[in-house]
């Protein structure tokens, strides 16, 4: 048996930008021995997992196992529960995650109002008063003046570190012949469901073989 070979192709880091939902490749190895056209059926290995939340059921899963057998199929494979070629494992897992940002807070220092009384002691003003000498002349002046203060507070965001690995096992040598993991930071599970045909389209990327869309375009 040759010995098994793995050379990483992609270590990517995604990093939050925003409130982002992509999945983004974090991982992904595969062992460059191994003939990969040569494989025509595939199976699953069965989903043990009972979690039941939001990000991590048994409909994220199967819907999941439906997107890869449509990426499957472009390459040429069909399933194949009683004789498989390769068996793949498909694992989702999540975690509760949490960070601090900082809020820019504006808040009003005081308000300036401007009115003043003028009194003065003259005989030549025609409103000099003889008694008691002297006059008032009122002037307000009345506007506002609004000063502001700045600052920061801080709040913590939660959120959920969402992610997806595929792994693809040669059923007959009983080995790992490709993995693949990507990831993304979830905020709202409604936003789930629509990044996961894209996700298992990632997970496919770098695998050996291409469908033949994918391969006439890169021939170009």
């Amino acid at each position: 048996m040759n010995q098994k070979i793995i050379i990483p192709l992609m270590w990517l880091l995604f990093t939050v930008a925003g409130c982002s939902t992509a999945y983004n490749l974090s991982y992904n190895d595969y062992d460059q021995t191994v003939d990969f056209s040569k494989y025509k059926t595939f199976s699953w290995i069965p989903h043990t997992d009972n979690d039941n939340t939001p990000y991590h059921n048994q409909i994220i899963f199967n819907n999941s196992i439906n997107y890869f057998s449509h990426e499957l199929a472009a390459r040429g494979m069909t399933l194949d529960n009683d004789n498989p070629d390769v068996l793949f494992e498909l694992k989702v897992t999540e975690s509760k995650k949490s960070r601090t940002e900082q809020v820019r807070t504006t808040v009003p220092a005081y308000n300036y109002n401007n009115a003043y009384q003028y009194r003065a002691i003259s005989p030549h003003n025609p409103y000099y008063n003889v008694n008691p000498r002297a006059y008032y002349y009122n002037r307000p002046l009345n506007y506002n003046y609004n000063s502001y203060t700045y600052g920061y507070t801080t709040k913590t965001v939660e959120y959920i570190r969402g992610a997806i690995t595929v792994n693809v096992i040669d059923r007959k040598q009983n080995r790992f012949i490709y993995t693949a993991t990507v990831e993304a930071d979830l905020y709202d599970p409604s936003t789930l469901q629509r990044e996961l045909h894209p996700a298992v389209h990632t997970l496919l990327e770098n695998y050996p073989v291409k469908p033949p869309t994918t391969t006439k375009k890169n021939r170009r």
